[in-house]
């Protein structure tokens, strides 16, 4: 149990309290979804021309990349609401260079462009980018089939890779020796219920599981997809809307939007300080919360302040979807009240 008297010794308390919680978080937060390092407000797009014409259309192209990652919308680019901003790309722009194919490389100013979407009502998706493992079979000469794996490099697959980087999402693929370990066959894939495959994914580290069946290895393959993710399942066809009917889902979840507002919850259950800096760290992670404040602890329980973009109902719909704090029955204070996953 965490010593009372630390919290109650005044100002020299809370500060002694305040490091051991700044080395704590350091060592041990509570995970977080998407561990996959993604570079959200950066990107090279074609830029034949270097005129200052030509570096304008390119700043424009590359911020309409970043807003389809940042927003979650496909439709962000045709979206008459981010004509401004877009018509503005070179006030954001940071620095640019040179990059391979006749491309410009170009890296954006992400909080100002986070300012610009909470000031003008548009929705933000952070960092919480779940991992997607990939299950695609397709069929080969000897009559069988084969499941796409992390060390080919077929058409397909690099389509995909591509259009999971434009949507911001990572894609995990299994190796020959995941396949054989997990004893995933391709008859099961044709044959057998796609969420065979769904034990799979939290084996091999990933947050959803996409399962793909495809007449050949090419780009424009067509595809029947089976998406499952916390519980969930969802089918569809096309050849590479599995990735983005994912992104769309994680989107759903994930992107903060609405007017700032401050809400009260409990955690219950920090019996020592690592799991006080870890929930504390988990919370201030998050996109939908823009401050964390600590208004009381009490024996094992903390009382919370947040402030949090659309209120309590995304902040919910996040907490519960990401598992780290579940949900506990509400104390004498009638707030919603979670407890850290052990």
């Amino acid at each position: 149990m965490i010593d009372l008297k630390l919290f109650r010794a005044g100002l020299a308390g809370r500060t002694v309290l305040g490091l051991l919680l700044a080395g704590l978080a350091a060592l041990s937060p509570l995970d977080v979804v998407g561990a996959a390092s993604v570079d959200l407000y950066q990107a090279a797009v074609p830029a034949p021309d270097r005129s200052e014409a030509g570096l304008s259309a390119a700043f424009q192209a590359a911020l309409k990349v970043v807003l389809v990652r940042v927003t979650g919308r496909r439709s962000a680019p045709q979206d008459a609401a981010f004509s401004p901003l877009i018509s503005n790309a070179r006030r954001y722009m940071q620095q640019y260079r040179a990059a391979t194919g006749n491309q410009i490389w170009v890296a954006f100013d992400g909080p100002a462009l986070e300012r610009w979407l909470a000031q003008n009502g548009q929705p933000l998706w952070g960092k919480e980018r779940p991992l997607t493992l990939v299950w695609v079979g397709t069929p080969n000469s000897k009559g069988s089939g084969d499941f796409l794996t992390r060390d080919e490099g077929s058409e397909l697959k690099r389509a995909m890779e591509q259009e999971a980087a434009g949507r911001g999402i990572a894609l995990i693929w299994p190796t020959a020796a995941d396949v054989q370990r997990s004893g995933m066959t391709y008859a099961a894939l044709l044959q057998g219920p796609a969420s065979a495959f769904a034990d799979t994914g939290k084996r091999l580290g990933a947050d959803g599981v996409l399962v793909g069946r495809a007449a050949d290895a090419r780009a424009a393959s067509g595809l029947r997809w089976v998406f499952l993710f916390q519980g969930r399942s969802s089918e569809f066809s096309g050849n590479l809307e599995g990735v983005n009917r994912a992104a769309d889902v994680y989107a759903g979840i994930y992107a903060a939007s609405g007017e700032n507002a401050a809400v009260n919850i409990e955690v219950t259950g920090v019996g020592d300080l690592q799991t006080y800096a870890s929930v504390q760290g988990y919370l201030e992670s998050l996109t939908q919360v823009s401050r964390v404040s600590v208004l009381a602890f009490d024996n094992d329980t903390m009382r919370l302040r947040l402030v949090t973009r659309g209120g309590i109902e995304p902040l919910q719909r996040v907490l519960n979807q990401d598992g780290r704090l579940q949900p506990a029955s509400q104390g004498p204070t009638g707030v919603p009240r979670y407890r850290p996953l052990k």
